[in-house]
């Protein structure tokens, strides 16, 4: 009797280490915004820019997708999000990567925008919001990666225009960018992490190349203007605070 309780006792042991699952956890993703280190202000006509002028900012919108993160093995997790950010919208500030798995995670890359393949003509689901991104020119262009827009006092004269930095595959060029940035200390063991990811909307005015308002009111269809956004984008993102939640 005593070697039947034994041996069933050994028999559930081995059931539970044989279906004992990996750990997982949530890692939201927290979208902060600021202009030269400092929180903004919708429809304040206060920031300066490297080009001379005063702006505001009176609408942002875009995407970010094909979201990976990557653990100190190299080894990438991917949920292929595509998560569309509108500033009058605060929910959209946060998404949520679920079930990634037990790890020590050491990068966040994602795409700033739609890569080719994503970025067709109704190749997103058919909401409002998508349909509001659509790239308005006839052809396979898809849908725009950011609407930046808002107005500025042209070298603070008092004469004040709006701007529309509307960015997206222009001409059959493809103006997306590939964005990976370190993380420190995401030890996920079966419990929740969020980063905080910061985007600083001065750099998309400056760094390498200073981006003038005047003459680039509207650069849909202007590729050498769309090229000055994509080089600029590359100091545009930072990871803020890695937190335990």
């Amino acid at each position: 009797m005593l070697r039947s309780t034994i041996l069933l006792i050994f028999s559930l042991f081995l059931l539970t280490q044989c279906t004992k699952k990996d750990g997982s956890g949530t890692v939201t993703i927290q979208l902060d915004h600021s202009v030269a280190g400092n929180a903004f202000e919708v429809d304040q006509l206060k920031y300066a820019c490297q080009a001379g002028h005063t702006y505001s900012i009176v609408n942002l919108k875009y995407y970010l997708s094909e979201i990976k993160l990557t653990d100190k093995h190299g080894q990438i997790i991917s949920r292929g999000n595509i998560h569309l950010f509108d500033i009058q919208n605060p929910a959209s500030a946060s998404l949520n990567l679920d079930n990634i798995p037990d790890g020590d995670y050491t990068q966040l890359s994602f795409v700033f925008g739609l890569s080719e393949i994503q970025n067709v003509d109704g190749g997103l689901i058919n909401t409002l919001e998508n349909i509001n991104m659509e790239w308005p020119i006839p052809g396979d262009q898809g849908y725009h990666y950011m609407k930046f827009e808002g107005r500025y006092d042209s070298l603070n004269t008092g004469i004040v225009r709006s701007f529309n930095i509307h960015t997206g595959a222009t001409k059959g060029n493809q103006n997306y960018l590939e964005i990976t940035l370190p993380i420190q200390t995401l030890i996920l063991r079966d419990n929740n992490w969020t980063i905080h990811l910061q985007m600083d909307l001065n750099e998309w005015l400056q760094n390498p190349t200073t981006f003038d308002f005047v003459g680039h009111e509207a650069i849909m269809m202007d590729q050498s203007a769309q090229e000055i956004i994509k080089a600029n984008g590359g100091t545009v993102f930072s990871i803020g605070s890695v937190k335990k939640t």
